[in-house]
């Protein structure tokens, strides 16, 4: 029961603070949910980079990185380093240009679902749940692919 209620708060919170992130250069510590300016602590995940507010909090992630996979799923994405190409809860292709795209906001980041379903579904859920269900690493293999250089 502890473990749900600090895995929710560690995802409101980084929900709250990465709304703050402004600048694409800007990355929210998956560990500690500060902003991070200009980070330079950093460890390669997925091809990319998964950047720390400090040496502690990578050194945490390293440790545990099915823990935090999710929220590191979440910085490759929200700092452009992995782009959605692929609904993350089916794998389906996406239309081009729908005329109602379903989109879902988390974190200040717009996930683009693939039907009404995975719209509904989404919907239900509460944060955490969700948060999961788009950048676990199952969701994350389905939806997104490393951006082109």
């Amino acid at each position: 029961m502890s473990k749900i209620l600090i895995n929710s708060i560690s995802v409101f919170f980084l929900f709250s603070v990465s709304a703050f992130a402004s600048d694409e250069k800007d990355a929210v510590c998956p560990i500690s949910g500060e902003v991070i300016k200009n980070a330079t602590t950093k460890t390669e995940f997925k091809k990319g980079s998964v950047y720390f507010c400090t040496e502690s909090c990578k050194l945490d992630f390293t440790k545990n990185v099915k823990k935090y996979a999710s929220k590191g799923n979440f910085q490759l994405a929200s700092t452009g380093q992995y782009v959605q190409e692929n609904c993350p809860v089916t794998g389906r292709k996406l239309k081009k240009n729908p005329k109602k795209p379903k989109i879902v906001s988390i974190s200040a980041k717009d996930v683009e679902l693939c039907c009404g379903g995975c719209m509904k579904k989404a919907s239900k859920m509460k944060d955490a749940e969700k948060f999961e269900l788009l950048f676990s690493d199952k969701s994350f293999k389905k939806g997104f692919k490393l951006a082109s250089k």
